[in-house]
């Protein structure tokens, strides 16, 4: 019999909260996005969370059954389902915004789970509807929880990688978003923004 499902963690944490002033998150995760370019378009994007972890070992109490210090495809199932997939409501953490207006909803796809020495790390990813030209909007990323149950911070070792940039004209960059604090203005989420240069005239 398995243990306390960690997604009720998620669930719950909120409810036990204390004041801002106080207040430090549950779980923490450090994060990893890649965009994906096609065409010099961005048509989606992937993210990594790797656990903090406290929160890493119940993963693996409640979900590796049978101790072989993997997740294998049906274990990796359980966990989208019942910790993936309770977090629609709050965009799975994930906010992008396309010249200031958020795009919603994001429905992941090719959720995967893997242990390393201890973390466990969800990867997964977002297609969009239609691609979007990142030379004529602003596009940018940021991965928070509004209520800081979860702290999501940027990893420092590659942040935000491209993919199928074959010209090399886009860029990723990561900036204190200090206009959109959030859990009372306490905290301040980091933003990473995707520019591209036109090609050159030929």
């Amino acid at each position: 019999m398995r243990g306390p499902r960690i997604a009720t963690v998620l669930g719950t944490a909120l409810l036990a909260l204390p004041a801002p002033a106080e207040a430090h998150p549950d779980i923490s995760m450090e994060c990893r996005v890649l965009f994906n370019m096609e065409n010099g378009r961005l048509s989606g994007f992937g993210e990594a969370w790797t656990f903090d972890e406290a929160f890493s070992a119940q993963l693996v109490l409640d979900y590796d059954e049978n101790h072989d210090g993997r997740f294998d495809e049906r274990e990796a199932k359980a966990m989208e389902t019942e910790v993936l997939g309770r977090l629609a409501e709050i965009h799975y953490y994930t906010y992008l915004t396309v010249d200031g207006a958020e795009r919603e909803p994001l429905q992941p796809f090719g959720f995967r789970a893997s242990l390393d020495n201890g973390a466990v790390t969800f990867a997964f990813g977002f297609r969009l509807p239609e691609p979007i030209d990142p030379i004529a909007t602003q596009i940018a990323v940021e991965l928070k929880d509004p209520d800081f149950a979860v702290y999501a911070a940027l990893t420092q070792d590659q942040p935000a990688v491209l993919r199928g940039d074959r010209e090399g004209r886009c860029a990723a960059t990561v900036r204190d978003d200090t206009e959109h604090p959030y859990f009372d203005g306490t905290i301040v989420p980091q933003e990473i923004r995707l520019t591209c240069r036109p090609a050159p005239y030929r």
